[in-house]
């Protein structure tokens, strides 16, 4: 103990990086948000922990580079629209009512655009834009996973419920047409009128008219 009677307490600053925590989902929504706002090459580590309140020593010993954290990042928002759109327990739509799961799996994932449309805008960069990143897009999360709105989509032609389109053309509708209510909400609430719905019914109707886009003449629409 030295002459005050302090040893051991820890000096003013900011704790070492052994001493830093941060929250995995904080930490990977903070750096989505970057990298949609600023693209890839326009965003630090640096100022992802700053807005963390953290050292960017501690996120680059957590993730080990930039483009591992930005890997990390489209992958948290990536697999929770993934989550949202894969639950479809619910008691009106049935294993055998394609059209309702169909509705369902669209719906669920407005929400979770809703919650990460920061994904939205990332994608909207990335997307037109050929590389690497690109091409570690389309591997993982498409070419590796299988979403329900392809499945889906192949139920119902294969029963002649849904037009022969790619998946490619309601997904992206879906992703890029319905969340671009969500993602571009300041233009739409701008653009508004007094007493009209907020962007996300917007979005939600928007999901109705791809499903209903889907249906060739004559088939059930469901509820």
């Amino acid at each position: 103990m030295n002459g005050t009677g302090q040893q051991g307490v820890r000096k003013r600053g900011r704790p070492a990086i052994g001493e830093m925590t941060v929250d995995d989902a904080a930490c990977l929504n903070a750096a989505l948000t970057a990298f949609a706002d600023r693209g890839y090459d326009g965003t630090s580590v640096r100022e992802v922990a700053r807005t963390l309140g953290v050292s960017h020593g501690l996120l680059n010993a957590k993730f080990g580079s930039k483009r591992a954290l930005w890997e990390a990042a489209v992958g948290y928002g990536m697999d929770r629209l993934h989550t949202h759109m894969s639950t479809l327990a619910d008691d009106r739509a049935g294993d055998d009512d394609i059209v309702g799961r169909m509705r369902l799996a669209c719906r669920n994932f407005v929400v979770g655009l809703a919650e990460v449309p920061a994904i939205i805008q990332l994608m909207n960069v990335e997307g037109a834009t050929p590389g690497d990143r690109l091409a570690f897009i389309a591997d993982r999360f498409f070419r590796s996973r299988t979403w329900p709105i392809q499945s889906l989509l192949e139920a119902g032609q294969a029963q002649g419920l849904f037009r022969p389109v790619a998946v490619a053309v309601p997904f992206t509708l879906l992703a890029h047409g319905a969340g671009a209510l969500i993602a571009l909400r300041p233009l739409v609430e701008a653009t508004g009128r007094e007493g009209t719905p907020p962007p996300f019914d917007h979005a939600m109707e928007a999901a109705e008219l791809i499903v209903r886009g889907l249906l060739v003449d004559g088939a059930s629409r469901g509820t």
